[in-house]
């Protein structure tokens, strides 16, 4: 399952980060991490549900190991996980619930069959909320040849308009909404801690225990769509 884990190094996810840690928000309380996609075709042409060709094991494994590298193992679970188009087909959705102390949810969410894309984040805390609709763009620009390197310096960067917003309430009661810059993604940081660990023995960005909890959730969810096949 190594390699998933360069999604710790999306922008959207950053900038998540930047906006938590700034205090802005308050209490944070609930977090969603939409990443959805429209491929109809796809589900409809499976004929069969295989625990490894699920798309709990081939998609949920990177929304939620953002969420336990950045909060860590959660309390409680709740899974939602479905064949949209019923049996005989691949599992297409899922709405997983990760529980944190203090009142914290972590949501992670996607499917086949969202024509019109959730925003990619969403951070609701006591004093505002944090909205980030576009997600990062790695993954797109390298689809059109567009990779990084000295000749691209712009890659992985948003655009303006690709910003999320962050609405909140100030100390004085005051209402404040701004774009927020995103921070800038880089997958390459994954791979370069990846080198620092096996030739400086520098401590691992991935630990066997998150390993094995991302393994052990991912098991519990198909279990679940199991128990009803």
């Amino acid at each position: 399952m190594e390699g998933y884990q360069n999604r710790r190094f999306d922008s959207d996810f950053l900038t998540v980060q930047k906006v938590i840690a700034s205090g802005k928000l308050g209490k944070v309380y609930e977090v969603e991490d939409n990443f959805d996609y429209y491929r109809a075709a796809a589900v409809e042409q499976s004929t069969e549900y295989t625990r490894l060709g699920s798309f709990l094991y081939g998609h949920a494994v990177h929304t939620m190991d953002q969420v336990l590298s950045y909060w860590g193992t959660p309390v409680s679970v709740d899974y939602d996980v479905r064949q949209l188009l019923g049996p005989n087909h691949m599992a297409d959705y899922f709405d997983i619930g990760m529980h944190y102390p203090d009142s914290l949810k972590v949501s992670v969410k996607s499917s086949f069959f969202r024509l019109n894309y959730r925003p990619s984040f969403v951070v609701y805390g006591t004093r505002g909320r944090f909205l980030k609709q576009e997600t990062d763009q790695q993954e797109a620009m390298m689809k059109k040849f567009y990779m990084p390197g000295p000749d691209h310096p712009d890659f992985g960067v948003d655009r303006p308009d690709q910003y999320g917003t962050l609405s909140y309430l100030d100390d004085a009661g005051q209402y404040h909404e701004e774009k927020v810059v995103s921070e800038v993604g880089g997958y390459q940081k994954y791979y370069e801690a990846l080198v620092d660990t096996l030739e400086n023995g520098a401590a691992p960005l991935v630990t066997p225990e998150q390993t094995i909890t991302l393994m052990t959730l991912l098991e519990e969810g198909a279990e679940q769509i199991e128990a009803t096949l």
